[in-house]
């Protein structure tokens, strides 16, 4: 009887680690469709007060030498009764069923800073973010990150750590996991989504490059720069929809009824064994 114990032990354990495990469909997924949004706090808002400066998102993007995504469709958006950027997502960066980074390609959001100077020029600074990658795994925003004095030429710093929240992990939603929404006619669609757990700060770099590109002042003391440096800039969220991308290409997984019938041969196996050891 020990022996038949141990495997109707041993079969309930892997029917438990089957319904316990990742999807069928890990690893094959890709991204549909996808939104999120980056609300400025009225710290953050403060900030670009007291700077002097605006959040600007054009519909479409300007022709700037330089700049690679030039004339596209802008996909991000500035609501400024809201204070909140929302972003079109084209791309992702999935492990197995959890989704590490969201892309919104041909995103581009200006923070211009416009002087009037005594001799009544007039000077324009912009600091553009581009491209924006949210990344769930490692609680960061980066984004292509330029600036420009009035219409000379474009200044690139590259892909740039822009917020990055001060508590990591991912909240709400699904927790930034994959999770199966429906399964029709041969097509799986599911559903992730979730936000940053904790406040947004500025990456300490892309500040003081804002700062100086600006033209403020980068001193530790000066009131506007430790506004920057240290204000809640706001919280971010994201959501997506996902599909298998290649349905002949998922693995098959047996049915628990399949490991329930695997047990009772074994079960009986058990017992045919035991008597055979009893008549001999």
């Amino acid at each position: 009887m020990k022996f038949a114990f141990k495997c109707i032990a041993s079969v309930a354990a892997l029917v438990a680690g089957s319904t316990a495990s990742a999807t069928p469909y890990a690893g094959l997924w890709e991204l549909t469709s996808g939104t999120g949004s980056l609300t400025f706090s009225a710290d953050a808002l403060s900030a670009l007060s007291a700077s002097g400066s605006n959040v600007v998102t054009a519909g479409t993007v300007p022709t700037i030498a330089g700049l690679s995504i030039s004339g596209a469709t802008n996909t991000a958006t500035y609501t400024k009764a809201t204070g909140n950027v929302s972003l079109a997502f084209n791309k992702a960066t999935i492990t197995g069923d959890t989704v590490n980074s969201l892309q919104a390609a041909n995103s581009f959001v200006n923070i211009r800073r416009t002087v009037f100077n005594d001799d009544e020029t007039i000077t324009s600074r912009s600091i553009f973010m581009a491209n924006f990658d949210v990344s769930l795994s490692t609680s960061t925003i980066y984004a292509d990150l330029y600036s420009r004095l009035n219409n000379g030429a474009l200044v690139s710093y590259g892909k740039q750590a822009i917020f990055a929240a001060d508590v990591p992990g991912v909240v709400g939603g699904t927790g930034g996991n994959i999770l199966i929404d429906s399964v029709n006619a041969g097509v799986v669609v599911a559903k992730a989504s979730g936000s940053l757990a904790g406040s947004l700060r500025m990456n300490a770099n892309t500040a003081n490059v804002i700062l100086a590109d600006l033209g403020l002042s980068t001193a530790a003391s000066d009131p506007v720069a430790i506004l920057v440096r240290t204000a809640n800039w706001g919280n971010t969220q994201a959501e997506g929809v996902f599909r298998v991308a290649c349905l002949s290409c998922v693995p098959v997984t047996p049915e628990p009824s399949t490991y329930a019938m695997f047990g009772v041969g074994l079960l009986a196996l058990g017992v045919a064994v035991r008597r055979h050891g009893q008549a001999a």
